[in-house]
């Protein structure tokens, strides 16, 4: 390794599990509902993606430096002065997100929280249904359904954006995130200040998913 490089960690244990927790959640509830109709599996994997969604906001607000949204939320100007970076061959000096990616985040966070909260109210026309879709009309069910449905297409197309950016990143500008995303490790110039980096006990990152699962099943199991 080159001397003036150093390797840093900055994505903390519980980041990373939700990042690749998420990954397979997402997989599973587009291939439950896309390939197999098999739709009791689609809703479980729906609490789970609430569940995990939930907590991601949480760990925003109680988590290590690097997953507190404080951190990576930037301004305009920002964002700006990152964009014409953008296609320069180098690898980013942040210490995680990036001003662009950072707002890819909130993006994505939302249209999952969207995607999920739908799903408690929706319907197949069939059998099945959300554990909430009694509480309103069926007219209204039907229509936040067809929502959930037009909706997560936009969700497969940003998950192939995000493909594709991870893939640019690796390729054009020599920087591996999924790599740093499984080890939590990323090679960063020894200017880079690491003074701020903060990381919280995994035991609370524990504590919060237990206590928002248990809320979620509770919440399920009250409604059905």
């Amino acid at each position: 390794m080159n001397s003036t490089n150093q390797s840093i960690k900055i994505w903390d244990l519980p980041t990373r599990l939700f990042h690749w927790s998420l990954v397979i959640c997402f997989a599973v509830s587009w291939a439950s509902a896309d390939l197999f109709d098999a739709m009791q599996v689609h809703f479980y994997a729906g609490y789970v993606m609430l569940t995990l969604v939930l907590f991601r906001l949480a760990w925003g607000v109680l988590g290590s430096s690097t997953a507190r949204f404080s951190q990576f939320l930037s301004g305009l100007r920002a964002v700006s002065a990152y964009s014409k970076t953008l296609f320069k061959p180098r690898p980013g000096d942040y210490i995680g997100h990036n001003p662009l990616g950072g707002w890819a985040v909130i993006l994505m966070l939302g249209l999952l929280a969207f995607q999920a909260v739908t799903g408690l109210f929706s319907n197949d026309d069939l059998l099945a249904s959300g554990p909430l879709a009694h509480l309103i009309s069926g007219d209204l069910s039907d229509t936040i359904s067809d929502i959930h449905h037009e909706a997560f297409d936009y969700l497969l197309a940003i998950a192939g954006i995000h493909i594709a950016a991870v893939l640019f990143y690796r390729f054009y500008k020599r920087s591996n995130l999924i790599i740093t995303m499984i080890t939590g490790y990323k090679t960063l110039p020894n200017t880079i200040p690491t003074s701020g980096l903060r990381f919280v006990t995994n035991w609370r990152a524990l504590g919060l998913f237990m206590l928002i699962g248990a809320g979620v099943a509770a919440l399920v199991i009250y409604n059905t």
